[in-house]
């Protein structure tokens, strides 16, 4: 079963030898592709009037708004910890892309502990948002049954928190220039 040093080396042909690869031809072609290609997708995204979903991603408050909408037709004592779950979720994502702050993984704890003493939210929505995070905690650690008309009102906290905290609006450039 031992192999002769010369089938070893016959076993290795299609390897190249150290050095050789792509010649400097083949990548002076590639080269320029590749900046204006950088640069193509570089204008792209700086442009909003394109229209394209990819580039043109909708606020975190209206994303957040419309998954509340969806969740109220889940609505039903049968499925109330994925409701509740997927509230929570959806509060924790706007959190996160509105302000920054990471809240989809982390503990209700921990990231109250971060909002209170940072200054990305005012007081009021401390408040709000520290009671609506620790009800779903108690369905969703706890086990606490909610009725009908309780999940309607946390849906409701959730969408008057998200509400409470839209952005003002920018005024839109006009002629590519800010007002």
């Amino acid at each position: 079963m031992t192999d002769a040093p010369q089938d070893i080396m016959e076993n290795f042909q299609w390897l190249h030898p150290p050095g050789a690869g792509w010649d400097w031809g083949a990548w002076a072609f590639l080269l320029p592709w590749l900046i204006f290609l950088g640069a193509l997708g570089g204008y792209l995204s700086r442009r909003k009037k394109l229209g394209l979903a990819f580039f043109n991603r909708p606020p975190p408050h209206e994303t957040a708004l419309r998954a509340l909408n969806e969740l109220r037709q889940k609505i039903s004592e049968e499925s109330q910890l994925e409701f509740i779950v997927e509230v929570s979720q959806v509060v924790r994502l706007y959190i996160q892309d509105r302000f920054g702050l990471r809240a989809p993984h982390r503990s209700t704890e921990e990231f109250l502990q971060e909002v209170h003493e940072g200054d990305r939210l005012l007081r009021d929505h401390h408040e709000l948002l520290g009671h609506f995070l620790v009800d779903c905690d108690l369905v969703k650690f706890a086990q606490r049954r909610v009725l009908l008309g309780q999940m309607e009102q946390m849906l409701d906290g959730a969408r008057r928190f998200v509400e409470t905290t839209v952005p003002p609006r920018q005024p839109e450039p006009v002629n590519g220039k800010s007002v």
